[in-house]
């Protein structure tokens, strides 16, 4: 998880900030996986890759060691490496996308409301400030991309308050990060502002 938000149960989990400078060539140091999900060969030789990185204010244009995938049709994609301890997520070996760009949307949507849209016009503004070689992806790609990543971080249901420990004895909600599905509505669904004959009065809450 990013370094901002974890708690004293995520020491153990290593984190990755980002490489400064990054190298030229992004580097092969294991076999490699493919997206397919077979591990290549250490036998198969490597070649480079053209590839962009995409930070939060620029692109950079870099190479990418990589290994034909055998198991793909036609030997179209290959293995690359993780890029992990560069500070660096790998989505396709074409489009890298740096752990700082991705957690930062990461802190902005859950601090206000911010959709995929509004996150990725500002980065493209942001790019043309800073002068960089290419433009922002789409926010479609964004989304895939940064769902892509959600799903390979260690992110547990673990919380806790610095003040109240674990198991704080009232804990409210203030809005939402994303809305609720029209087919998911029930007779049975309310606000969590709605007061129910049966709730709990709580004297010490104003």
């Amino acid at each position: 998880p990013p370094k901002w938000c974890r708690i004293d149960s995520d020491a153990a989990i290593q984190w990755f900030p980002l490489v400064d400078p990054l190298p030229d060539v992004l580097p092969l140091n294991t076999a490699g996986r493919c997206t397919c999900g077979v591990i290549a060969s250490l036998d198969t030789p490597t070649r480079l890759l053209p590839c962009t990185i995409f930070g939060s204010h620029r692109s950079y244009s870099r190479m990418i060691e990589v290994r034909q995938c055998a198991a793909c049709t036609l030997g179209k994609k290959f293995a690359g490496p993780d890029l992990r301890e560069l500070g660096l997520f790998n989505f396709n070996n074409r489009s890298i996308y740096t752990h700082e760009l991705l957690n930062a949307f990461t802190s902005s949507m859950t601090a206000h409301e911010l959709p995929f849209h509004a996150f990725a016009t500002t980065v493209d503004r942001s790019y043309m400030e800073h002068g960089s070689p290419s433009t922002f992806v789409s926010d479609e790609t964004f989304r895939r991309v940064w769902y892509t990543f959600r799903r390979v971080q260690i992110l547990g249901d673990s919380f806790e308050c610095k003040d109240c420990g674990p198991n704080p004895p009232c804990v409210i909600f203030d809005g939402l990060t994303a809305g609720i599905p029209a087919s998911k509505l029930t007779s049975t669904l309310a606000p969590p502002t709605k007061i129910v004959p049966d709730a709990p009065v709580r004297h010490s809450v104003r």
